[in-house]
Protein backbone atom coordinates (compact mmCIF):
# COMPACT_ATOMS: atom_id res chain seq x y z
CA UNK A 1 0.00 0.00 0.00
CA UNK A 2 2.63 1.90 0.80
CA UNK A 3 4.50 1.82 -2.44
CA UNK A 4 1.60 2.36 -4.50
CA UNK A 5 0.85 5.56 -2.51
CA UNK A 6 4.31 6.62 -3.12
CA UNK A 7 4.34 6.16 -6.50
CA UNK A 8 1.09 8.31 -6.75
CA UNK A 9 2.91 10.97 -5.23
CA UNK A 10 5.67 11.10 -7.71
CA UNK A 11 3.30 11.09 -10.16
CA UNK A 12 1.45 13.88 -9.10
CA UNK A 13 4.59 15.79 -8.47
CA UNK A 14 5.91 15.26 -12.30
CA UNK A 15 2.78 16.54 -13.43
CA UNK A 16 2.74 19.75 -11.15
CA UNK A 17 6.20 20.37 -12.49
CA UNK A 18 5.24 19.81 -15.86
CA UNK A 19 2.31 22.14 -15.87
CA UNK A 20 4.68 24.56 -14.27
CA UNK A 21 7.23 25.14 -16.93
CA UNK A 22 4.51 25.02 -19.38
CA UNK A 23 1.99 27.48 -18.06
CA UNK A 24 5.47 30.01 -17.07
CA UNK A 25 7.28 30.60 -19.44
CA UNK A 26 8.58 33.50 -18.64
CA UNK A 27 10.02 32.39 -15.33
CA UNK A 28 13.16 32.42 -15.13
CA UNK A 29 13.61 29.22 -12.63
CA UNK A 30 11.03 26.70 -11.73
CA UNK A 31 11.99 24.30 -8.66
CA UNK A 32 15.30 25.57 -8.67
CA UNK A 33 15.97 24.83 -11.59
CA UNK A 34 16.77 27.35 -14.58
CA UNK A 35 14.59 27.04 -17.82
CA UNK A 36 16.25 27.70 -21.00
CA UNK A 37 15.22 30.96 -22.50
CA UNK A 38 14.02 32.61 -25.85
CA UNK A 39 17.00 33.42 -27.92
CA UNK A 40 17.03 35.77 -30.91
CA UNK A 41 18.32 33.61 -34.04
CA UNK A 42 19.40 35.81 -36.76
CA UNK A 43 19.01 33.86 -39.94
CA UNK A 44 21.20 35.07 -43.27
CA UNK A 45 21.90 33.80 -46.30
CA UNK A 46 25.22 33.41 -48.94
CA UNK A 47 25.46 36.50 -51.18
CA UNK A 48 25.86 35.11 -54.72
CA UNK A 49 27.21 38.67 -55.91
CA UNK A 50 31.17 38.52 -55.82
CA UNK A 51 31.56 42.65 -57.05
CA UNK A 52 34.13 42.05 -59.83
CA UNK A 53 33.79 41.31 -63.79
CA UNK A 54 33.47 37.52 -64.95
CA UNK A 55 37.27 38.48 -65.99
CA UNK A 56 38.41 39.45 -63.08
CA UNK A 57 37.00 36.84 -60.79
CA UNK A 58 38.45 33.93 -64.01
CA UNK A 59 42.16 35.13 -63.14
CA UNK A 60 42.01 35.67 -59.68
CA UNK A 61 41.17 32.40 -59.50
CA UNK A 62 43.63 31.36 -62.02
CA UNK A 63 47.01 33.28 -61.95
CA UNK A 64 46.46 35.59 -59.73
CA UNK A 65 46.84 33.81 -56.29
CA UNK A 66 48.70 30.51 -56.39
CA UNK A 67 47.09 28.94 -53.80
CA UNK A 68 43.40 29.40 -56.01
CA UNK A 69 44.05 28.23 -59.72
CA UNK A 70 41.01 26.26 -60.45
CA UNK A 71 40.27 28.02 -63.64
CA UNK A 72 43.84 27.62 -64.95
CA UNK A 73 43.53 25.79 -67.32
CA UNK A 74 40.73 27.38 -69.09
CA UNK A 75 42.63 31.03 -68.69
CA UNK A 76 45.79 29.04 -70.48
CA UNK A 77 43.00 28.07 -73.52
CA UNK A 78 42.28 31.91 -73.86
CA UNK A 79 45.87 33.19 -73.70
CA UNK A 80 46.02 30.09 -76.47
CA UNK A 81 43.26 30.57 -78.70
CA UNK A 82 43.71 34.22 -78.80
CA UNK A 83 39.74 35.02 -78.27
CA UNK A 84 39.66 38.67 -77.03
CA UNK A 85 39.22 38.66 -73.19
CA UNK A 86 37.40 41.94 -73.63
CA UNK A 87 34.27 39.27 -74.23
CA UNK A 88 34.60 38.71 -70.35
CA UNK A 89 33.98 42.10 -69.79
CA UNK A 90 30.80 42.88 -71.54
CA UNK A 91 27.50 43.14 -69.88
CA UNK A 92 24.29 41.00 -69.96
CA UNK A 93 26.24 37.76 -70.53
CA UNK A 94 26.15 34.68 -68.87
CA UNK A 95 29.53 32.55 -68.89
CA UNK A 96 29.86 29.40 -68.44
CA UNK A 97 33.70 29.11 -66.42
CA UNK A 98 35.84 25.48 -66.86
CA UNK A 99 37.13 24.30 -63.40
CA UNK A 100 40.28 22.39 -64.62
CA UNK A 101 38.73 19.06 -64.21
CA UNK A 102 36.37 20.16 -67.00
CA UNK A 103 39.64 20.14 -69.06
CA UNK A 104 41.42 17.16 -67.64
CA UNK A 105 41.32 14.73 -65.06
CA UNK A 106 43.36 11.44 -64.25
CA UNK A 107 42.24 8.72 -66.83
CA UNK A 108 41.24 10.94 -69.63
CA UNK A 109 37.12 10.57 -69.15
CA UNK A 110 35.19 10.93 -71.90
CA UNK A 111 33.74 13.86 -70.09
CA UNK A 112 36.42 15.99 -69.91
CA UNK A 113 37.76 18.21 -73.17
CA UNK A 114 40.86 16.26 -73.64
CA UNK A 115 39.40 12.97 -73.51
CA UNK A 116 36.33 13.53 -75.53
CA UNK A 117 38.28 15.40 -78.29
CA UNK A 118 40.94 12.87 -78.83
CA UNK A 119 43.98 14.08 -81.05
CA UNK A 120 44.14 10.54 -83.74
CA UNK A 121 43.34 7.50 -81.04
CA UNK A 122 45.16 9.60 -77.78
CA UNK A 123 43.68 11.93 -75.81
CA UNK A 124 44.91 15.52 -75.55
CA UNK A 125 47.89 16.61 -72.68
CA UNK A 126 47.66 20.40 -73.80
CA UNK A 127 45.76 23.19 -75.85
CA UNK A 128 48.36 23.36 -78.30
CA UNK A 129 47.60 19.80 -79.44
CA UNK A 130 44.48 21.24 -80.95
CA UNK A 131 43.96 24.44 -83.42
CA UNK A 132 43.55 27.94 -82.08
CA UNK A 133 40.23 28.19 -83.93
CA UNK A 134 38.99 25.31 -82.63
CA UNK A 135 39.83 26.24 -78.97
CA UNK A 136 38.32 29.77 -79.53
CA UNK A 137 34.72 28.32 -81.04
CA UNK A 138 34.84 26.38 -77.61
CA UNK A 139 35.22 29.46 -75.22
CA UNK A 140 32.90 31.04 -77.54
CA UNK A 141 29.77 28.75 -77.40
CA UNK A 142 30.84 28.74 -73.55
CA UNK A 143 29.82 32.51 -73.37
CA UNK A 144 25.93 33.13 -73.83
CA UNK A 145 23.68 36.17 -74.83
CA UNK A 146 21.51 37.78 -72.47
CA UNK A 147 21.98 36.56 -68.24
CA UNK A 148 20.29 33.93 -67.22
CA UNK A 149 20.20 32.18 -63.60
CA UNK A 150 18.21 30.86 -61.07
CA UNK A 151 16.12 34.14 -60.88
CA UNK A 152 14.72 33.40 -64.57
CA UNK A 153 15.31 29.36 -65.53
CA UNK A 154 12.82 27.15 -64.76
CA UNK A 155 12.55 23.30 -64.64
CA UNK A 156 11.35 24.05 -68.52
CA UNK A 157 13.84 24.16 -71.09
CA UNK A 158 15.57 27.61 -71.91
CA UNK A 159 16.84 28.20 -75.45
CA UNK A 160 19.59 30.06 -75.15
CA UNK A 161 21.96 31.68 -77.80
CA UNK A 162 25.66 31.90 -77.59
CA UNK A 163 28.25 33.66 -79.16
CA UNK A 164 29.45 30.61 -81.27
CA UNK A 165 28.95 31.85 -84.81
CA UNK A 166 26.28 30.06 -86.69
CA UNK A 167 27.31 27.40 -88.78
CA UNK A 168 30.65 26.74 -86.89
CA UNK A 169 29.69 23.57 -85.17
CA UNK A 170 27.96 20.74 -87.33
CA UNK A 171 26.42 19.11 -84.80
CA UNK A 172 24.56 22.62 -83.25
CA UNK A 173 24.47 24.80 -86.36
CA UNK A 174 21.95 27.13 -84.81
CA UNK A 175 25.01 27.31 -81.91
CA UNK A 176 22.27 27.13 -79.00
CA UNK A 177 22.63 25.93 -75.49
CA UNK A 178 19.51 24.84 -72.92
CA UNK A 179 19.17 26.10 -69.52
CA UNK A 180 17.49 23.96 -66.64
CA UNK A 181 16.52 23.84 -62.91
CA UNK A 182 15.65 20.30 -62.41
CA UNK A 183 12.90 20.43 -60.05
CA UNK A 184 14.28 18.47 -57.09
CA UNK A 185 15.44 19.21 -53.67
CA UNK A 186 18.99 19.84 -54.86
CA UNK A 187 18.04 22.20 -57.61
CA UNK A 188 20.43 21.89 -59.99
CA UNK A 189 21.23 24.23 -62.63
CA UNK A 190 22.31 22.14 -65.91
CA UNK A 191 23.36 22.07 -69.62
CA UNK A 192 21.47 20.45 -72.40
CA UNK A 193 19.56 18.71 -70.20
CA UNK A 194 16.78 17.52 -73.15
CA UNK A 195 15.38 13.79 -74.30
CA UNK A 196 18.03 12.40 -76.57
CA UNK A 197 20.82 15.13 -75.98
CA UNK A 198 24.20 13.24 -76.52
CA UNK A 199 25.72 15.14 -73.09
CA UNK A 200 23.36 16.46 -69.85
CA UNK A 201 25.81 18.47 -67.91
CA UNK A 202 25.16 19.38 -64.22
CA UNK A 203 27.22 22.56 -62.75
CA UNK A 204 29.25 22.60 -60.03
CA UNK A 205 28.62 25.73 -58.76
CA UNK A 206 25.97 28.23 -60.24
CA UNK A 207 24.25 31.34 -59.79
CA UNK A 208 27.79 33.24 -59.25
CA UNK A 209 26.71 36.70 -60.01
CA UNK A 210 29.60 38.87 -61.31
CA UNK A 211 29.09 42.69 -62.27
CA UNK A 212 28.29 41.82 -65.64
CA UNK A 213 26.33 38.88 -65.54
CA UNK A 214 25.83 35.36 -64.20
CA UNK A 215 29.05 32.83 -63.48
CA UNK A 216 27.94 28.57 -64.13
CA UNK A 217 31.36 26.84 -63.07
CA UNK A 218 31.23 23.21 -65.27
CA UNK A 219 33.84 20.40 -64.14
CA UNK A 220 32.51 18.12 -66.70
CA UNK A 221 32.66 19.15 -70.75
CA UNK A 222 29.61 20.71 -72.13
CA UNK A 223 28.02 18.96 -75.75
CA UNK A 224 24.76 19.81 -77.59
CA UNK A 225 23.65 17.13 -79.86
CA UNK A 226 21.03 14.44 -79.99
CA UNK A 227 21.26 11.09 -80.27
Amino acid sequence: MKTVIMKQRIIYSAVVIALLVVSLPACKKVAGLRLQEDVDHTTSTIDPHINKTAWQYLKDRSVNDPTDTVFKRMYDAIVYSGIDSNEYLQTGRTFIFMHNDAVYRSGNPTDSYFGRYKIGSAAGTKWSDYSKQQVKNWLLYLIVNGEYSFDNVTPDNVEVKSLLPEGADAANPRSIMLFRVVNDRNSKFTINDFTNSVRSTATRTAGILSDNGPIHVIDKVVEYGTK
